[in-house]
Protein backbone atom coordinates (compact mmCIF):
# COMPACT_ATOMS: atom_id res chain seq x y z
CA UNK A 1 0.00 0.00 0.00
CA UNK A 2 2.84 2.51 0.83
CA UNK A 3 4.35 1.79 -2.92
CA UNK A 4 0.74 2.55 -4.34
CA UNK A 5 0.49 5.23 -2.14
CA UNK A 6 4.08 6.97 -3.34
CA UNK A 7 3.56 5.74 -6.96
CA UNK A 8 0.23 7.98 -6.90
CA UNK A 9 2.10 10.98 -5.29
CA UNK A 10 4.71 10.85 -7.90
CA UNK A 11 2.21 10.55 -10.51
CA UNK A 12 0.48 14.16 -8.89
CA UNK A 13 3.62 15.56 -8.87
CA UNK A 14 4.17 14.24 -12.88
CA UNK A 15 1.19 16.35 -13.75
CA UNK A 16 1.94 19.37 -11.63
CA UNK A 17 3.36 22.29 -14.19
CA UNK A 18 6.79 23.98 -13.08
CA UNK A 19 5.84 27.50 -13.01
CA UNK A 20 9.50 28.62 -13.17
CA UNK A 21 13.09 27.36 -14.36
CA UNK A 22 14.11 26.77 -10.28
CA UNK A 23 10.85 24.49 -9.94
CA UNK A 24 11.11 22.94 -13.47
CA UNK A 25 15.21 22.14 -12.21
CA UNK A 26 14.11 20.69 -8.54
CA UNK A 27 11.43 18.75 -9.97
CA UNK A 28 13.62 17.13 -12.26
CA UNK A 29 16.34 16.50 -9.90
CA UNK A 30 13.33 15.14 -7.19
CA UNK A 31 11.56 12.79 -9.70
CA UNK A 32 13.18 12.61 -12.49
CA UNK A 33 17.05 12.13 -12.09
CA UNK A 34 16.48 9.50 -9.30
CA UNK A 35 15.16 7.55 -12.22
CA UNK A 36 17.49 7.80 -14.59
CA UNK A 37 20.44 6.81 -12.49
CA UNK A 38 18.30 3.59 -11.05
CA UNK A 39 17.80 2.73 -14.80
CA UNK A 40 21.36 3.16 -16.01
CA UNK A 41 22.81 1.20 -13.13
CA UNK A 42 19.96 -1.24 -13.44
CA UNK A 43 21.14 -1.21 -17.44
CA UNK A 44 24.60 -1.63 -16.45
CA UNK A 45 24.54 -4.35 -14.32
CA UNK A 46 21.96 -5.92 -16.95
CA UNK A 47 24.65 -6.20 -19.78
CA UNK A 48 27.31 -6.83 -16.83
CA UNK A 49 28.89 -9.79 -18.90
CA UNK A 50 29.96 -7.18 -22.21
CA UNK A 51 31.12 -4.55 -20.10
CA UNK A 52 33.43 -7.33 -18.44
CA UNK A 53 34.48 -8.21 -21.67
CA UNK A 54 35.32 -5.06 -22.88
CA UNK A 55 36.88 -4.53 -19.83
CA UNK A 56 39.19 -7.18 -20.39
CA UNK A 57 40.16 -6.19 -24.25
CA UNK A 58 40.98 -2.38 -23.40
CA UNK A 59 43.60 -3.96 -20.51
CA UNK A 60 44.81 -6.67 -22.73
CA UNK A 61 45.09 -3.98 -25.69
CA UNK A 62 46.89 -1.41 -22.68
CA UNK A 63 49.41 -4.74 -21.48
CA UNK A 64 50.17 -5.27 -25.02
CA UNK A 65 50.79 -1.68 -26.08
CA UNK A 66 53.03 -1.09 -23.11
CA UNK A 67 55.04 -4.74 -21.88
CA UNK A 68 54.89 -6.46 -25.23
CA UNK A 69 56.06 -3.69 -28.00
CA UNK A 70 59.76 -3.27 -28.85
CA UNK A 71 60.83 0.29 -30.07
CA UNK A 72 64.53 -0.48 -29.68
CA UNK A 73 66.27 -2.69 -32.53
CA UNK A 74 70.37 -3.40 -32.67
CA UNK A 75 72.62 -3.23 -35.50
CA UNK A 76 76.03 -4.32 -36.16
CA UNK A 77 77.70 -1.23 -37.11
CA UNK A 78 80.37 -2.27 -39.36
CA UNK A 79 84.25 -1.33 -39.93
CA UNK A 80 85.77 2.33 -40.37
CA UNK A 81 86.06 3.34 -43.98
CA UNK A 82 82.98 0.98 -44.88
CA UNK A 83 79.24 1.61 -46.75
CA UNK A 84 78.20 -0.85 -43.95
CA UNK A 85 79.15 2.00 -41.25
CA UNK A 86 77.55 4.76 -43.34
CA UNK A 87 74.28 2.86 -43.83
CA UNK A 88 73.93 2.13 -40.53
CA UNK A 89 74.36 5.59 -39.36
CA UNK A 90 71.49 6.61 -41.80
CA UNK A 91 69.39 3.87 -40.26
CA UNK A 92 69.88 5.34 -37.20
CA UNK A 93 69.16 9.00 -38.02
CA UNK A 94 66.11 7.99 -40.01
CA UNK A 95 65.06 6.05 -36.89
CA UNK A 96 65.18 8.76 -34.43
CA UNK A 97 63.80 10.95 -36.91
CA UNK A 98 60.52 8.58 -36.53
CA UNK A 99 60.00 7.79 -32.84
CA UNK A 100 61.93 4.77 -33.03
CA UNK A 101 65.38 3.80 -31.38
CA UNK A 102 68.38 1.81 -33.20
CA UNK A 103 71.30 0.69 -31.42
CA UNK A 104 74.62 0.49 -33.32
CA UNK A 105 77.17 -2.19 -31.50
CA UNK A 106 80.43 -2.19 -33.26
CA UNK A 107 81.68 -5.24 -34.91
CA UNK A 108 84.89 -6.06 -37.10
CA UNK A 109 83.05 -6.77 -40.04
CA UNK A 110 79.61 -7.38 -40.70
CA UNK A 111 79.87 -11.48 -40.54
CA UNK A 112 80.74 -11.15 -37.00
CA UNK A 113 77.69 -9.25 -36.67
CA UNK A 114 75.84 -11.61 -38.42
CA UNK A 115 77.30 -14.50 -36.29
CA UNK A 116 76.24 -13.01 -32.79
CA UNK A 117 72.37 -12.49 -34.66
CA UNK A 118 72.37 -16.41 -34.08
CA UNK A 119 73.33 -16.63 -30.54
CA UNK A 120 70.38 -15.66 -28.17
CA UNK A 121 72.52 -14.34 -25.52
CA UNK A 122 73.82 -11.21 -27.77
CA UNK A 123 72.12 -8.01 -28.09
CA UNK A 124 72.18 -7.77 -32.04
CA UNK A 125 68.47 -8.48 -33.46
CA UNK A 126 69.15 -7.31 -37.26
CA UNK A 127 72.40 -7.78 -39.54
CA UNK A 128 73.49 -6.80 -42.65
CA UNK A 129 74.53 -9.83 -44.07
CA UNK A 130 76.52 -10.73 -47.98
CA UNK A 131 74.20 -13.38 -50.33
CA UNK A 132 76.01 -16.43 -50.31
CA UNK A 133 77.03 -16.53 -46.72
CA UNK A 134 73.62 -17.28 -45.48
CA UNK A 135 73.97 -20.94 -46.64
CA UNK A 136 75.52 -21.64 -43.12
CA UNK A 137 72.99 -19.89 -41.27
CA UNK A 138 70.25 -21.22 -38.94
CA UNK A 139 66.95 -19.90 -40.42
CA UNK A 140 64.70 -21.04 -38.29
CA UNK A 141 64.88 -17.99 -36.47
CA UNK A 142 65.99 -15.70 -39.22
CA UNK A 143 63.99 -13.64 -41.38
CA UNK A 144 65.18 -11.88 -44.39
CA UNK A 145 63.76 -8.01 -45.15
CA UNK A 146 65.17 -8.72 -48.44
CA UNK A 147 68.04 -7.14 -50.72
CA UNK A 148 68.59 -3.51 -50.01
CA UNK A 149 71.69 -2.51 -52.25
CA UNK A 150 74.41 -4.64 -54.65
CA UNK A 151 77.95 -5.05 -52.82
CA UNK A 152 80.38 -5.01 -55.63
CA UNK A 153 84.12 -7.00 -55.07
CA UNK A 154 86.83 -4.96 -55.84
CA UNK A 155 90.37 -6.57 -56.32
CA UNK A 156 92.41 -3.42 -56.37
CA UNK A 157 96.47 -4.22 -57.28
CA UNK A 158 99.90 -2.37 -57.61
CA UNK A 159 101.04 -1.76 -61.22
CA UNK A 160 101.87 -3.33 -63.65
CA UNK A 161 98.46 -4.10 -65.31
CA UNK A 162 97.86 -8.01 -64.80
CA UNK A 163 98.10 -9.93 -68.65
CA UNK A 164 95.52 -12.67 -69.17
CA UNK A 165 92.26 -13.07 -67.60
CA UNK A 166 92.82 -15.21 -64.33
CA UNK A 167 94.33 -12.16 -61.35
CA UNK A 168 95.37 -15.42 -59.30
CA UNK A 169 98.32 -16.63 -62.22
CA UNK A 170 99.45 -13.17 -61.99
CA UNK A 171 99.03 -13.03 -58.55
CA UNK A 172 100.93 -16.42 -57.67
CA UNK A 173 103.64 -15.89 -54.78
CA UNK A 174 102.00 -12.68 -54.01
CA UNK A 175 100.31 -11.16 -50.95
CA UNK A 176 96.31 -10.52 -50.95
CA UNK A 177 94.65 -8.78 -48.23
CA UNK A 178 91.43 -10.37 -48.39
CA UNK A 179 89.64 -9.14 -44.99
CA UNK A 180 88.99 -10.10 -41.83
CA UNK A 181 89.26 -13.73 -40.41
CA UNK A 182 85.64 -15.13 -40.62
CA UNK A 183 84.46 -11.83 -42.95
CA UNK A 184 82.22 -12.60 -46.21
CA UNK A 185 84.93 -10.90 -47.97
CA UNK A 186 87.59 -13.41 -47.04
CA UNK A 187 85.28 -16.34 -47.44
CA UNK A 188 84.40 -15.27 -50.92
CA UNK A 189 87.96 -14.45 -51.93
CA UNK A 190 89.11 -17.76 -50.86
CA UNK A 191 85.55 -19.41 -52.79
CA UNK A 192 87.42 -17.71 -55.83
CA UNK A 193 90.88 -18.40 -55.28
CA UNK A 194 90.16 -22.35 -54.78
CA UNK A 195 87.86 -22.14 -58.41
CA UNK A 196 90.46 -19.51 -60.68
CA UNK A 197 94.05 -20.74 -59.40
CA UNK A 198 96.76 -22.70 -61.72
CA UNK A 199 97.75 -25.67 -59.97
CA UNK A 200 101.28 -24.56 -62.38
CA UNK A 201 101.77 -21.53 -59.88
CA UNK A 202 102.71 -21.06 -56.98
CA UNK A 203 100.38 -20.10 -54.20
CA UNK A 204 99.30 -17.11 -53.33
CA UNK A 205 99.46 -15.83 -49.39
CA UNK A 206 96.49 -14.25 -48.28
CA UNK A 207 96.28 -11.93 -45.21
CA UNK A 208 93.16 -11.53 -42.99
CA UNK A 209 93.36 -7.51 -43.17
CA UNK A 210 90.68 -4.95 -42.21
CA UNK A 211 89.56 -3.39 -45.69
CA UNK A 212 90.99 -0.15 -44.28
CA UNK A 213 94.16 -1.88 -43.04
CA UNK A 214 94.59 -3.72 -46.61
CA UNK A 215 93.97 -0.24 -48.52
CA UNK A 216 96.52 1.53 -46.41
CA UNK A 217 99.38 -1.51 -46.68
CA UNK A 218 98.23 -1.59 -50.43
CA UNK A 219 99.57 2.14 -50.40
CA UNK A 220 102.24 1.79 -48.66
CA UNK A 221 103.48 -1.54 -51.04
CA UNK A 222 103.50 -4.05 -48.14
CA UNK A 223 100.60 -6.15 -50.22
CA UNK A 224 100.32 -6.29 -53.66
CA UNK A 225 96.88 -7.06 -53.67
CA UNK A 226 93.54 -6.16 -51.89
CA UNK A 227 90.51 -7.65 -52.37
CA UNK A 228 87.30 -5.72 -50.68
CA UNK A 229 83.35 -6.30 -51.46
CA UNK A 230 81.65 -2.71 -50.67
CA UNK A 231 80.08 0.27 -52.37
CA UNK A 232 81.17 2.09 -54.65
CA UNK A 233 81.37 5.48 -52.70
CA UNK A 234 83.01 4.18 -49.41
CA UNK A 235 85.84 5.66 -48.72
CA UNK A 236 88.76 2.38 -48.90
CA UNK A 237 87.24 1.99 -52.89
CA UNK A 238 86.97 5.71 -53.64
CA UNK A 239 90.61 6.84 -52.45
CA UNK A 240 92.08 3.74 -53.87
CA UNK A 241 90.47 4.35 -57.08
CA UNK A 242 92.33 7.71 -57.48
CA UNK A 243 95.33 6.53 -57.42
CA UNK A 244 97.31 6.26 -60.87
CA UNK A 245 99.83 3.56 -59.70
CA UNK A 246 96.85 1.33 -58.48
CA UNK A 247 94.90 -1.10 -61.01
CA UNK A 248 91.54 -2.42 -60.82
CA UNK A 249 90.86 -5.90 -62.06
CA UNK A 250 88.15 -6.96 -64.41
CA UNK A 251 87.01 -10.41 -64.42
CA UNK A 252 87.03 -11.33 -67.83
CA UNK A 253 85.73 -14.35 -66.95
CA UNK A 254 83.27 -13.49 -64.67
CA UNK A 255 80.53 -15.60 -66.27
CA UNK A 256 82.49 -18.77 -65.58
CA UNK A 257 82.84 -17.75 -62.13
CA UNK A 258 79.49 -17.21 -61.57
CA UNK A 259 78.77 -20.84 -62.70
CA UNK A 260 80.73 -21.89 -59.85
CA UNK A 261 79.56 -19.41 -57.55
CA UNK A 262 75.52 -18.52 -58.39
CA UNK A 263 75.54 -16.21 -55.86
CA UNK A 264 77.73 -14.13 -57.08
CA UNK A 265 76.21 -11.84 -60.19
CA UNK A 266 77.78 -9.82 -62.89
CA UNK A 267 78.24 -6.15 -62.78
CA UNK A 268 79.59 -3.55 -65.09
CA UNK A 269 81.43 -0.85 -64.19
CA UNK A 270 80.69 2.22 -66.35
CA UNK A 271 83.95 3.60 -67.77
CA UNK A 272 84.59 7.70 -66.20
CA UNK A 273 81.91 6.31 -63.26
CA UNK A 274 84.27 8.06 -60.95
CA UNK A 275 85.69 10.86 -62.89
CA UNK A 276 84.25 11.62 -66.41
CA UNK A 277 86.90 14.38 -66.94
CA UNK A 278 89.61 11.80 -66.03
CA UNK A 279 87.85 9.05 -67.38
CA UNK A 280 88.13 6.82 -64.16
CA UNK A 281 88.45 4.10 -65.00
CA UNK A 282 89.63 4.78 -68.57
CA UNK A 283 87.37 1.38 -69.59
CA UNK A 284 84.72 0.06 -68.92
CA UNK A 285 85.19 -2.47 -65.78
CA UNK A 286 83.90 -6.12 -64.75
CA UNK A 287 82.80 -6.48 -61.52
CA UNK A 288 81.55 -9.90 -59.57
CA UNK A 289 78.88 -8.47 -57.10
CA UNK A 290 77.04 -9.60 -54.04
CA UNK A 291 73.86 -8.53 -52.63
CA UNK A 292 73.50 -6.74 -48.93
CA UNK A 293 70.62 -8.42 -47.36
CA UNK A 294 69.06 -7.29 -44.16
CA UNK A 295 68.39 -10.03 -41.74
CA UNK A 296 66.14 -9.72 -38.17
CA UNK A 297 65.30 -12.32 -35.74
CA UNK A 298 61.84 -13.41 -36.66
CA UNK A 299 60.18 -12.21 -33.47
CA UNK A 300 61.01 -8.39 -34.15
CA UNK A 301 58.62 -6.07 -33.54
CA UNK A 302 56.63 -5.12 -36.80
CA UNK A 303 56.97 -1.50 -36.46
CA UNK A 304 60.85 -2.10 -36.40
CA UNK A 305 60.82 -4.26 -39.60
CA UNK A 306 58.81 -1.22 -41.34
CA UNK A 307 61.19 1.05 -39.96
CA UNK A 308 64.28 -0.59 -41.55
CA UNK A 309 62.01 -1.37 -44.93
CA UNK A 310 61.30 2.57 -44.72
CA UNK A 311 64.97 3.77 -43.80
CA UNK A 312 66.01 1.37 -47.07
CA UNK A 313 63.36 2.63 -49.49
CA UNK A 314 64.38 6.24 -48.44
CA UNK A 315 68.37 5.17 -49.09
CA UNK A 316 67.97 3.84 -51.86
CA UNK A 317 65.87 7.07 -53.32
CA UNK A 318 68.89 9.73 -52.00
CA UNK A 319 71.77 7.86 -52.41
CA UNK A 320 72.80 7.95 -56.14
CA UNK A 321 76.36 7.35 -55.97
CA UNK A 322 75.58 3.07 -55.62
CA UNK A 323 76.10 0.77 -58.39
CA UNK A 324 72.65 -0.60 -58.54
CA UNK A 325 72.87 -2.87 -61.94
CA UNK A 326 69.53 -1.31 -62.71
CA UNK A 327 67.42 -3.04 -59.76
CA UNK A 328 65.62 -1.11 -57.45
CA UNK A 329 65.85 -1.56 -53.69
CA UNK A 330 65.03 -2.65 -51.45
CA UNK A 331 63.94 -6.57 -53.23
CA UNK A 332 63.50 -9.94 -52.37
CA UNK A 333 66.27 -10.83 -53.77
CA UNK A 334 68.48 -13.60 -52.38
CA UNK A 335 65.98 -16.32 -51.35
CA UNK A 336 67.83 -18.60 -49.11
CA UNK A 337 66.59 -16.89 -46.03
CA UNK A 338 62.44 -16.80 -45.78
CA UNK A 339 61.10 -13.73 -46.24
CA UNK A 340 59.41 -11.83 -43.28
CA UNK A 341 55.56 -11.55 -43.31
CA UNK A 342 55.83 -7.59 -43.22
CA UNK A 343 58.60 -7.62 -45.90
CA UNK A 344 56.09 -9.55 -47.73
CA UNK A 345 53.16 -7.05 -47.60
CA UNK A 346 55.99 -4.31 -48.31
CA UNK A 347 56.40 -6.14 -51.74
CA UNK A 348 53.45 -7.45 -52.68
CA UNK A 349 50.86 -4.45 -51.84
CA UNK A 350 53.46 -1.40 -50.70
CA UNK A 351 53.42 0.58 -47.60
CA UNK A 352 49.81 0.74 -46.28
CA UNK A 353 48.00 4.64 -46.88
CA UNK A 354 48.01 4.85 -42.63
CA UNK A 355 51.73 5.61 -42.56
CA UNK A 356 51.38 8.70 -44.21
CA UNK A 357 49.10 10.01 -41.29
CA UNK A 358 50.55 8.39 -38.46
CA UNK A 359 53.97 7.82 -36.87
CA UNK A 360 55.83 4.11 -37.78
CA UNK A 361 55.00 2.60 -34.55
CA UNK A 362 51.64 3.41 -33.89
CA UNK A 363 50.90 3.08 -37.85
CA UNK A 364 52.13 -0.59 -37.61
CA UNK A 365 49.84 -1.13 -35.07
CA UNK A 366 46.69 0.14 -36.32
CA UNK A 367 47.59 -1.37 -39.19
CA UNK A 368 48.12 -5.32 -37.89
CA UNK A 369 44.37 -4.77 -35.69
CA UNK A 370 41.80 -3.00 -37.91
CA UNK A 371 41.01 -6.15 -39.32
CA UNK A 372 40.49 -7.59 -35.78
CA UNK A 373 38.68 -4.29 -34.75
CA UNK A 374 36.74 -4.62 -38.01
CA UNK A 375 35.73 -8.29 -37.05
CA UNK A 376 35.25 -7.84 -33.85
CA UNK A 377 32.40 -4.63 -34.86
CA UNK A 378 30.95 -7.18 -37.36
CA UNK A 379 30.43 -9.92 -35.35
CA UNK A 380 29.85 -8.54 -31.87
CA UNK A 381 27.12 -6.11 -33.14
CA UNK A 382 25.02 -8.80 -34.25
CA UNK A 383 25.51 -11.01 -31.39
CA UNK A 384 24.55 -7.91 -29.04
CA UNK A 385 21.61 -7.48 -30.98
CA UNK A 386 20.52 -10.67 -30.96
CA UNK A 387 21.42 -10.55 -26.81
CA UNK A 388 19.44 -7.52 -26.64
CA UNK A 389 16.55 -9.26 -28.54
CA UNK A 390 16.81 -12.21 -25.82
CA UNK A 391 16.71 -10.01 -22.91
CA UNK A 392 13.61 -8.63 -24.06
CA UNK A 393 11.99 -11.62 -24.55
CA UNK A 394 12.94 -13.07 -21.82
CA UNK A 395 11.36 -9.78 -20.06
CA UNK A 396 8.50 -10.17 -22.18
CA UNK A 397 7.86 -14.11 -20.69
CA UNK A 398 8.56 -12.98 -17.27
CA UNK A 399 5.55 -10.22 -17.53
CA UNK A 400 3.55 -12.62 -18.73
CA UNK A 401 4.24 -14.91 -16.40
CA UNK A 402 3.91 -12.41 -13.47
CA UNK A 403 0.48 -11.15 -14.83
CA UNK A 404 -0.89 -14.96 -15.01
CA UNK A 405 0.59 -15.83 -11.42
CA UNK A 406 -1.73 -12.10 -10.41
CA UNK A 407 -4.50 -12.95 -12.36
CA UNK A 408 -4.51 -16.43 -10.42
CA UNK A 409 -4.16 -14.79 -7.24
CA UNK A 410 -6.97 -12.69 -8.19
CA UNK A 411 -9.26 -15.24 -8.60
CA UNK A 412 -8.12 -16.95 -5.14
CA UNK A 413 -9.05 -14.08 -3.22
CA UNK A 414 -12.53 -13.34 -5.34
CA UNK A 415 -13.12 -17.32 -4.35
CA UNK A 416 -12.53 -17.02 -0.83
CA UNK A 417 -14.50 -13.54 -0.89
CA UNK A 418 -17.25 -15.09 -2.33
CA UNK A 419 -17.20 -18.55 0.32
CA UNK A 420 -17.17 -15.84 3.21
CA UNK A 421 -20.13 -13.83 1.63
CA UNK A 422 -21.84 -16.93 1.18
CA UNK A 423 -20.94 -18.07 5.21
CA UNK A 424 -22.15 -15.04 6.68
CA UNK A 425 -25.51 -15.60 4.85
Amino acid sequence: MAYEARAQIKVLHMRMHPRSFLQALLHYLRYDLVDEVTSFRKWVMYYVAVWIFGALVVVGLGIYLTTATQKTAVLGNAQLGSSYRSLAEFYRTFFERNGLHLELTDVSHIGESADQLEREAAPINASFILAGSTLSIDTRKLVSLGSIKLAPGWLFYRAPAIEGANPFTALAGRRISGGPRGSFSNRILRELYDAGKNPGAGPAEILELTDSDGKAALLRGDVDAVWMIDSAASDNVSRLISRPDIHLFSWELADAYLERLPYLSRLILPAGYFHIGDTRPAKDVKLLSSTVTLLVEADLHPALQWGFLLAAQEYYASHYDELSGEVSFPKYIDKSVPISSVAEQYFNEGVPTVFSYLPIFYASIVERIWIWLAGTFILGYPTFRMIKKFRASTSKWIKAKASRQKRRTERRELRKAQTLDATSK
